[in-house]
């Protein structure tokens, strides 16, 4: 039976990982413009990596957090049957990642110089802004040859590499690290103490007509199930991991 799974940040930290993971993901899915639609995405995606970028620098907290993940590596190292060169290659992957995330310059730096990102940048805000007429050098660009243009989309991705190989691990060991565990409410109303969770993920069935709702902070977050149509929430089961 298929699922779906609804993640919520109670912290601010933990929000822009999950933005920014998502928008990267987003310039992967659209990188190659082989669909209509895919020219629009690529640059809202990218755009809004780079403001996010201004508002937060992102390099020491996300290094600070994998070397947290590999301090807790060390006692798995006691596990009867536990695969040690694995663990041994994680636990070199999380020290390179975060060595070089100190020493890296700002994300997005480069990204806010190109003449074409700002270009674009200056005018997507008005409501059909990218028209020829509005952007020139875009419409110059949408003729180049492919090779050309995906020559010019890696060299912005790769200025955000970095990044996507840390935030990416980082919620990989966060999220198998905690496991899901049954739940169930009478009243559609869940509450629970947060205990410096970062991030509260519900699983839901895919047949059931039902989304979740969360709020809360680092002391205490709260889950209002919302019925789509007439649907009963009553005696209501669902999974709940918290990310800590």
């Amino acid at each position: 039976m298929s699922s779906l799974v609804y993640e919520y940040p109670l912290n601010e930290k933990s929000r822009n990982y999950l933005r920014l993971n998502d928008l990267l993901q987003q310039l992967q899915q659209s990188r190659e413009l082989s669909a209509a639609g895919q020219t629009v995405a690529l640059f809202k995606a990218l755009l809004d990596i780079i403001e996010l970028l201004e508002r937060y620098d992102i390099r020491n907290d996300l290094a600070k957090d994998l070397l947290l993940e590999k301090d807790k590596l060390a006692s798995w190292a006691e596990v009867p049957g536990i695969d040690t060169a694995a663990l041994s290659h994680l636990e070199q992957q999380l020290t390179s990642l975060s060595q070089r995330l100190t020493k890296t310059m700002r994300f997005g730096k480069q990204l806010r110089e190109d003449k074409l990102l700002t270009a674009v940048r200056s005018r997507f805000a008005i409501p059909g802004g990218l028209c020829s007429f509005d952007v020139p050098q875009l419409h110059f660009w949408l003729q180049q040859p492919k090779d050309r243009q995906q020559q010019d989309i890696g060299h912005w991705l790769s200025q955000l590499s970095l990044l996507q190989q840390g935030l990416e691990l980082l919620l990989t060991l966060w999220r198998e690290a905690n496991q899901f565990q049954a739940k169930q409410t009478t009243s559609g109303f869940f509450q629970e103490d947060a205990e410096q969770t970062h991030i509260v993920r519900v699983r839901l069935g895919a047949e059931q007509a039902v989304y979740p709702v969360v709020s809360g902070n680092k002391y205490r977050y709260t889950i209002r199930f919302m019925p789509v149509g007439d649907t009963d929430i009553s005696n209501l089961d669902f999974d709940l991991a918290n990310i800590k």
